[in-house]
């Protein structure tokens, strides 16, 4: 068993997962070889995700009733480290479509969600559009209004990562009462204008740039009503999984790179140890931390990821409680404490082994730091240390919703606007209601 292999499965598969991991440890080696150059080109690479589709990634926790894979979360998520191993864009375009199959996994069993998951069985990707420009308290401008027996669309939206790769599109807006909805659009509905203008230094291929609505129309079952709630849940929790599990699939290509850079060296310096750089125990060492920083960050996703599953398995079985949903959200600050700065440290020790050559814009290894700054960019780790710190102090941490741009204490206003009970509105990219 190769060890690409055996981090998918373990030792021991049952068929399903070990079926899974043949069909997509090829495609995610395509994709490795060709990340630097998507990069450096910035091709928004519509194949890359049609490949992952077509071998079952997007499907991976699906039910097999309705087409998919059907892997629990703890089997899953070494699939999401892989794909960020390979290139970190890609699992960050495809967030907002995870999140959506965990939603579907724990909503009430009714048409709406069998619907959703034979759609996504049968290949659909899901794209979000949650966030708006300057959104301060939660305010939301997109609306849907009546019309006929329909609705209509209308609005533009920022941050709406993932979905110029997506068929669909999942929208936060307003009806006409003001009331806080949620509306299904397919991505080449007319109407859907879709620009690729995020302009940040890391992560530059999520597709994460501005949406445009005008008249879009959208199917009446298509719009979905999303009440405010102060309700407690392991949404929070969730969303930030896939940002550490690609953190996680970052580490890894950094050791990847740096032990493939130094094997093939054979330029040394007047002060080195040996002629040859791989022979240097000083060079050794450097590679060594290296991989003991994606080492520990993996285990500590991993063990954070089975308390994950076990919250998980508790939401659809409806017996979480306050107390489970608590101990998820510490849990995941902690868990982002330990792997984001390890994980940029790694990004920057990196450089030590080789010289100027290491920095040629053709290795492209400055995108591990950019890509690693972005995603640890999206809940600021001081608060994240804070609240932990507070709850071991003084209790009294629940696991409530984040508002955009909305400090505690902003008022009602703030609250009536924000999205869904289990929206984790914390990041930009801020993904889909868990359950509503």
């Amino acid at each position: 068993m190769t060890a690409q292999l055996r981090r998918l499965t373990g030792p021991a598969p049952r068929p399903a997962l070990l079926a899974a991991a043949q069909r997509l440890i090829p495609v995610f080696n395509e994709l490795a070889a060709g990340a630097v150059a998507r990069e450096a080109d910035h091709v928004i690479d519509h194949d890359a995700i049609d490949r992952l589709r077509a071998a079952g990634y997007t499907t991976l926790r699906i039910p097999t009733e309705f087409g998919g894979a059907g892997l629990g979360l703890a089997e899953f998520y070494p699939f999401v480290i892989e794909l960020g191993t390979a290139d970190p864009n890609l699992v960050q375009a495809l967030r907002a479509h995870l999140l959506c199959v965990e939603q579907l996994l724990v909503a009430p069993q009714d048409e709406r969600r069998a619907r959703w998951l034979h759609r996504i069985g049968a290949g659909a990707v899901v794209g979000n559009a949650v966030t708006e420009v300057d959104n301060r308290a939660g305010q939301v401008t997109t609306r849907v209004s009546h019309d006929g027996d329909a609705y209509r669309l209308d609005g533009t939206k920022y941050y709406s990562t993932g979905s110029l790769y997506a068929d669909w599109i999942q929208v936060h807006a307003e009806d006409e009462e003001g009331r806080s909805v949620w509306a299904f659009v397919p991505s080449d509905a007319p109407g859907v204008t879709m620009t690729d203008d995020w302009d940040g230094f890391g992560q530059r291929l999520t597709a994460s740039g501005t949406t445009v609505f005008t008249g879009v129309p959208v199917a009446a079952d298509e719009v979905v009503p999303s009440p405010y709630s102060t309700a407690a849940s392991h949404a929070q929790a969730l969303a930030q999984s896939v940002h550490l599990a690609n953190l996680a699939g970052i580490a890894q290509s950094i050791v990847r790179d740096a032990t493939a850079y130094v094997a093939g060296r054979t330029r040394s310096y007047s002060h080195a140890n040996t002629p040859l750089p791989r022979h240097d125990p000083q060079v050794q060492q450097v590679i060594g931390e290296l991989s003991a920083a994606a080492y520990a960050a993996r285990a500590v996703f991993l063990a954070f990821v089975d308390e994950l599953a076990e919250v998980q398995h508790r939401v659809a079985a409806g017996i979480a409680t306050d107390d489970d949903y608590t101990a998820i959200d510490i849990s995941a600050y902690q868990a982002q404490l330990a792997i984001a700065p390890s994980v940029l440290r790694a990004a920057t020790q990196l450089f030590e082994v080789g010289g100027a050559s290491q920095t040629s814009r053709a290795r492209g290894l400055d995108r591990h730091w950019r890509n690693a700054r972005v995603l640890a960019q999206h809940n600021p780790l001081i608060y994240r240390a804070r609240l932990a710190g507070s709850h071991l102090l003084n209790g009294g941490h629940r696991a409530v919703q984040y508002t955009v741009g909305t400090a505690p204490g902003a008022g009602a206003a703030a609250a009536t606007a924000t999205t869904s009970s289990s929206a984790a509105a914390a990041a930009p990219d801020s993904g889909f209601p868990v359950g509503s």
